[in-house]
């Protein structure tokens, strides 16, 4: 066998193990870019669903609703792509059909002037309001979302914030009526009354502020009565003396 047939066959060799090298590096950078892609969905993935599961209903619009939904089919079908398990097509369909389908209204509990049964429900309910306003910001910055619907839903979000914010004026307002009394927090309640009128475009807040309304008449009415038996006191007072003098 000749040198040059033997340099042949080296230089064969070396290309051969060179290009399985690459082969076998190519496949693992797929892998690898398979891997980091099916990581981004799934945290996008867990992201929404926290907003969806998280974000109070009686607060959440069809809108919200519906872009939540969609962002999450869309990020499912991206995953059957890379890994078309039975399990994430489930996923996927339930998705793309709650998408279609408008959200069960939640109507105002009545009775109650406030949307949250006590304040650390409703802090953390702005706590999903300002990240659900940062996922907006976020996925408009990537290109993920009309701009115009974006920013629509960020005023909402804002809104709904200012909403809450009202809720837990609310609440500290019933606490500081139980300790001291309506003359002294009145004015709170009509300040609340007022912020909520301002919010009220779609006349969503009608029947919060009606429990607003009637606690504000029936204190008015309570305040006015303790007025009057207070003058009628002094009055049988007045009268108490002047017989006593007599």
């Amino acid at each position: 066998m000749s040198p040059t047939y033997i340099a042949l066959i080296i230089l064969f060799g070396v290309a051969l193990m060179a290009g399985i090298a690459f082969v076998i590096q190519d496949i693992e950078n797929k892998k690898r870019e398979r891997n980091l892609r099916l990581i981004s969905l799934k945290t996008g993935i867990r992201r929404a669903s926290h907003l969806l599961e998280s974000y109070p209903p009686l607060l959440i619009s069809s809108d919200i609703h519906n872009l939540l939904c969609q962002y999450l089919s869309v990020r499912w079908k991206a995953i059957i792509e890379l890994d078309p398990s039975e399990h994430n097509q489930q996923q996927h369909a339930k998705f793309q059909s709650e998408a279609a389908t408008l959200p069960d209204a939640v109507a105002h509990p009545v009775g109650s002037m406030t949307v949250f049964k006590n304040q650390s429900d409703a802090v953390r309910a702005m706590a999903i309001i300002k990240e659900f306003a940062q996922f907006i910001a976020e996925i408009k910055g990537k290109g993920e979302i009309n701009s115009d619907v974006a920013d629509t839903l960020t005023k909402a979000a804002k809104q709904t914030y200012a909403r809450i914010e009202v809720d837990v004026d609310l609440m500290g307002a019933i606490e500081t009526e139980q300790a001291r009394g309506p003359e002294v927090v009145i004015h709170h309640y009509r300040s609340c009354f007022s912020k909520l009128q301002n919010l009220n475009h779609n006349q969503v807040l009608d029947r919060q502020l009606y429990e607003i309304r009637t606690h504000l008449n029936q204190l008015a009415e309570n305040i006015d009565k303790a007025a009057e038996e207070k003058i009628k006191e002094e009055e049988r007072k007045v009268d108490d003396g002047k017989k006593f003098n007599f």
